[in-house]
């Protein structure tokens, strides 16, 4: 894993993460008809870190070693897991899925500006033009299926936004690590706030009641929990984590607007042809993604954050801690 994270192409790395957090919306649907949203979003945190800690010996890795690095993947957990999952799972509830989706969307933005004061790397005008066209893209693709809310749009909305906040500073706390001399291994920076979060998810799912009611012998309900476990949780994190050691959150996070293109296209394969305005909204999606990425559209400030002079931000956060 070592040297993994540092051969395999960033783009490489993200679509990785996109695929699978598009496929998660099709199998939590799945996972939804069996059980509730407080136990996919618990067993996300507590099963992902299941799955990872037996890897991390392996993988030349290991959890945090002071209270200083776990107060760095308890605030992890809470913004990138806990307040995230629970946000999105609440915001869909009450606001519905179209304005939900769209609100968790806002994550690349908010990644844009605070990251921009917080670690000084600056936004060229082309990638704000990058950012403002692939969100674009995701309003046409979600919105043109239609604006139906549920019962608390205000509220609903409040809490989908703290959690796009929350999945956004997450991001933007790997980012500092990778750049700053703290000793840091992304992996078992990873499990530790994958823990984090699904404790302090406990008390959501302890709350929300109606636990009873899953379906707890469905052979659908533990394959899709599997999926979302291994693949939308502890692969696609590990791979979006160590694209972010490698490139500013302002180019990594408008990536996840991918993520609902990547959900069309599933549908598409199953049978269910996009419309005309999804499929606009699909290419408005890639155009955006696209000038994000160009050349030109990168701050020279993001391209000389590490001193020549010390180690690289990739190689730094890939070793274990010592």
């Amino acid at each position: 894993m070592k040297g993994l994270g540092a051969r395999i192409p960033v783009p490489l790395l993200l679509l990785f993460t996109m695929v699978f957090w598009g496929a998660a919306f099709n199998v939590t649907e799945v996972a939804l008809d069996h059980t509730t949203p407080a136990f996919t979003a618990f067993a996300r945190g507590i099963f992902g870190f299941l799955v990872l800690l037996p890897f991390l010996p392996l993988l030349g890795s290991r959890l945090p070693r002071t209270r200083r690095m776990w107060g760095f993947a308890a605030l992890m957990g809470f913004g990138g897991t806990s307040l995230s999952l629970a946000g999105l799972a609440e915001g869909t509830a009450r606001a519905g899925p179209a304005i939900a989706a769209v609100l968790l969307n806002t994550a690349p933005l908010f990644v844009a500006v605070i990251g921009r004061f917080a670690l000084h790397e600056r936004v060229t005008a082309l990638r704000a033009l990058g950012l403002a066209t692939g969100f674009s893209g995701v309003l046409v693709i979600i919105l043109s299926g239609g604006s139906a809310s549920g019962e608390d749009v205000v509220i609903g909305s409040a809490l989908t936004l703290a959690g796009a906040l929350g999945y956004g500073c997450a991001g933007l706390l790997i980012r500092y690590l990778s750049l700053s001399d703290e000793p840091f291994d992304v992996v078992g920076m990873t499990a530790a706030q994958f823990l984090c979060g699904g404790i302090l998810l406990t008390p959501y799912l302890l709350l929300s009641g109606d636990l009873a009611g899953s379906d707890w012998g469905s052979g659908e309900l533990w394959w899709s929990i599997a999926f979302i476990v291994i693949g939308a949780q502890v692969l696609a994190y590990l791979t979006f984590n160590i694209a972010l050691t490698r490139w500013p959150g302002s180019r990594v996070y408008p990536w996840a607007f991918l993520a609902p293109v990547v959900a069309i296209l599933i549908e598409a394969v199953r049978g269910h042809l996009p419309g005309a305005l999804p499929t606009l909204g699909m290419a408005v999606v890639v155009v955006g993604l696209v000038i994000v990425n160009l050349p030109g559209a990168e701050a020279p400030s993001a391209q000389t954050a590490t001193s020549p002079n010390t180690p690289s931000s990739a190689s730094r956060s890939t070793s274990a801690s010592p």
